[in-house]
C-alpha cells in the first residue's frame, strides 16, 4: 500500500505547474550594438559590409527624391512654356529660348536632336515622309541615355533590397557554426554560445535595417521615373506631330 502523503503532494505539484507559467521569467539583458562591436571575423566583415550598403542606400534616397522632384517642377514650368511659345513662333524661336534656361532638362536634349537632325534633312531637300522615321530613331537614340540617367541609383536599391536580408543570413548562420563549433573544448554550453548566436543574430538584424528602406524607396522612386519616362516619350511623340504638321503644310 503506497504512502499516503505522497498524493498531496503530488496534487500540489501538479496545480502549481498552471500557476507556474505565468510566473514572471528571468529577463536576459543582450545589447545589439555592444554584440555588433564584439564580433569577430567574418561576422564583423558582414556587419561592415551591411552598414556600408545601409549608408549608400540613404545617401542615393536624398540625392534622388531631392533630384526628382526639381525635375519634375522644371519638367512641368518647362512644359507650359513650349506650350505657349509654340503659339507665338515655330519650333526654333522655342528651343532658343528655352534651351538657355533649361539646358539640363532630358526635354530640352530632345528637342534639341530634333532640330538638329531636322535640318540636316531639309539641307538635302524637302522633308519626306521617310524622314519622319529617321528623326525617331534619333530621337530614340537620344533618349536612351537620358532614360538611363533618370534611373540612376536606382540599381543600387534594388541589389541592397534583394541582397541584403541575405547576406545578413550568411553572416548569422557562420556565427552560429562558430559558435556551436567551440563547444568541444569547453563544458558550459550557454555561456560559450550565447555570446555568438546574440553576434550573429544582430547581422541578420541589420540586413533587414538595411533592405527594408532599400525596398520602399525603390518602389517608390521607380514610380516616379516611369512618370518621367512617359512623359519624355509623350514630348517625344509631340515633336514628331508637329514636324510632321509642317510637313505636309509645306508639301501642299
Amino acid at each position: 500500500m503506497g504512502d499516503r502523503r505522497a498524493l498531496p503532494l503530488a496534487a500540489m505539484n501538479v496545480l502549481s505547474l498552471p500557476l507556474s507559467l505565468f510566473a514572471p521569467l528571468a529577463q536576459v539583458e543582450m545589447d545589439p550594438m555592444t554584440a555588433a562591436i564584439q564580433s569577430r571575423g567574418m561576422v564583423l566583415f558582414v556587419l561592415i559590409a551591411l552598414v556600408v550598403m545601409s549608408v549608400m542606400t540613404w545617401v542615393v534616397i536624398g540625392s534622388r527624391v531631392l533630384a526628382l522632384r526639381a525635375l519634375r517642377k522644371d519638367i512641368t514650368v518647362f512644359r507650359g512654356q513650349f506650350t505657349e511659345l509654340l503659339k507665338q513662333g515655330d519650333l526654333q524661336l522655342a528651343a532658343e529660348q528655352l534651351s538657355k534656361k533649361y539646358l539640363s532638362l532630358p526635354h530640352t536634349r530632345l528637342l534639341a536632336t530634333a532640330l538638329k537632325e531636322m535640318h540636316i534633312l531639309e539641307a538635302a531637300g524637302p522633308l519626306r515622309e521617310e524622314d519622319i522615321d529617321t528623326l525617331e530613331r534619333a530621337l530614340r537614340r537620344t533618349a536612351e541615355p537620358l532614360v538611363d540617367e533618370l534611373e540612376t541609383g536606382l540599381q543600387l536599391l534594388a541589389t541592397t533590397a534583394t541582397a541584403a536580408p541575405f547576406i545578413g543570413l550568411f553572416g548569422t548562420v557562420w556565427g552560429i557554426m562558430g559558435a556551436f563549433g567551440g563547444l568541444a573544448d569547453t563544458g558550459t554550453i550557454l555561456q560559450t554560445v550565447a555570446p555568438h548566436i546574440a553576434q550573429a543574430l544582430v547581422a541578420t538584424a541589420v540586413g533587414l535595417l538595411a533592405a527594408i528602406p532599400a525596398s520602399m524607396a525603390y518602389n517608390a522612386l521607380s514610380r516616379v521615373v516611369r512618370r518621367l519616362v512617359t512623359d519624355l516619350d509623350g514630348f517625344a511623340l509631340d515633336l514628331l506631330i508637329l514636324i510632321r504638321r509642317r510637313h505636309l503644310r509645306s508639301k501642299d
